[in-house]
């Protein structure tokens, strides 16, 4: 696995400097500048040629999915703006708390795609490993908008909160949801026809770069934009990429934790102050947007690549990520749907006080933990998983 930064020389003022980059370029011989003549075998499976038909597919899915994403924060910041959404047919929960997550994750994928695509250039060949970055990219922002979508549609078709329908509100909303689904539904049909591409196995494919790398090689390209102050900001960026990052890399669980209490902090305990919460209640809803973004980036983050470790989970550690994974998912769908669980703590929608919301998501939270954790051991999962 990737040790270290990865280390270029880039040009300071009147001396060289070396700082932290992203994946490592591919080589330029002259031949590849022209009909790709003479690439060598192993460049064939590493790289996409410049004139390869596949690169125009690969370029149509990535930007489609970037403007769905930009039309998905569009249709979703109307959250914000409440004499509109109160007249949302999604308003209420359980569409409510789909809208309240995916309204954060795809604009979180979308930058990190942006971050891969502004690094593929048509004029050289393009490394086979970003390529499968940016699908899988592409592939999570349209399943979060999905989700999000389907849920919309579902209250729209039930007539969810048809008293709060108006003419001028609604239907501003049902527009922009139509057009994000016609958005979305062609990004799909472009994935679809993307071939299928796997990561290239190599001797050195361990140490390929993540999303982390990528994010420092873009950060140290647009350091020209900091004007007199490129040259501190090369050297923060460097000692950001030495220290931070490779702790990252280290440790992404308590990374993804960490990132996922400050985002229930800054999102919820903000939420709760606005609508006069009780203090019990901000602070649960705290721990349910923890508990919905830790979920979020330990399988998006996974899947994509975020951070790459050094060594791989397996055995007890491994299970009991699953099972707080788990746990997460399911305390999110027992809030979302507590109207119709309220039965299992003995209440009601109308007689449910905190204390039964606490009981009925933490039951929910610790029965899944337990089920996945006890499921997975007698299984033996993950016993000699990446060994």
């Amino acid at each position: 696995m990737r040790q270290g930064p990865w280390q270029v020389s880039i040009r300071v003022g009147d001396g060289w400097s070396q700082q932290p980059a992203g994946r490592a370029e591919p080589p330029r011989p002259a031949a590849w500048t022209g009909d790709n003549a003479g690439v060598g075998e192993q460049a064939q499976r590493r790289y996409l040629p410049v004139d390869d038909p596949r690169r125009l597919l690969i370029r149509r899915a990535a930007f489609g999915t970037l403007v769905a994403s930009a039309i998905f924060v569009v249709f979703t910041a109307t959250k914000l703006i409440k004499p509109i959404y109160v007249h949302a047919p999604w308003f209420n929960d359980p569409y409510d708390t789909v809208f309240s997550f995916t309204m954060f994750f795809v604009p979180l994928v979308a930058v990190g795609l942006l971050v891969e695509v502004s690094l593929s250039r048509r004029s050289e060949p393009l490394p086979i490993d970003r390529v499968v970055s940016i699908l899988r990219g592409c592939r999570v922002a349209v399943g979060a908008i999905v989700v999000e979508v389907l849920s919309a549609w579902i209250a729209l078709a039930l007539g969810a909160d048809r008293p709060r329908w108006t003419d001028g509100a609604t239907g501003l909303l049902i527009a922009v949801l139509v057009l994000c689904t016609l958005v979305t539904a062609r990004v799909i049909a472009d994935l679809v026809r993307v071939p299928q591409l796997r990561r290239p196995q190599s001797p050195d494919s361990g140490q390929a770069a993540d999303w982390l790398a990528d994010l420092v090689s873009v950060a140290s390209r647009e350091s020209h934009l900091l004007g007199p102050l490129r040259g501190p900001g090369l050297t923060a960026l460097a000692w950001i990429d030495r220290n931070v990052m490779n702790e990252v890399r280290r440790h992404p669980l308590l990374a993804a934790a960490f990132v996922s209490a400050v985002f229930g902090v800054a999102v919820f305990a903000f939420q709760g102050i606005r609508e006069g919460y009780a203090m019990s209640v901000t602070l649960m809803a705290m721990g349910l947007g923890f508990c919905g973004m830790f979920a979020f980036l330990v399988v998006a983050g996974s899947y994509l690549g975020v951070a790459r470790r050094t060594s791989a989970l397996n055995g007890v550690q491994r299970r009991a990520i699953d099972a707080s994974v788990a746990a997460c998912i399911l305390a999110i769908t027992a809030l979302a749907f507590r109207d119709y669980l309220w039965w299992a703590v003995g209440s009601d929608p109308s007689a449910a006080r905190p204390f039964q919301l606490a009981s009925l998501v933490g039951g929910a939270a610790l029965s899944s933990f337990v089920v996945v954790f006890a499921a997975e051991t007698l299984l033996r999962s993950h016993h000699l998983a990446d060994r």
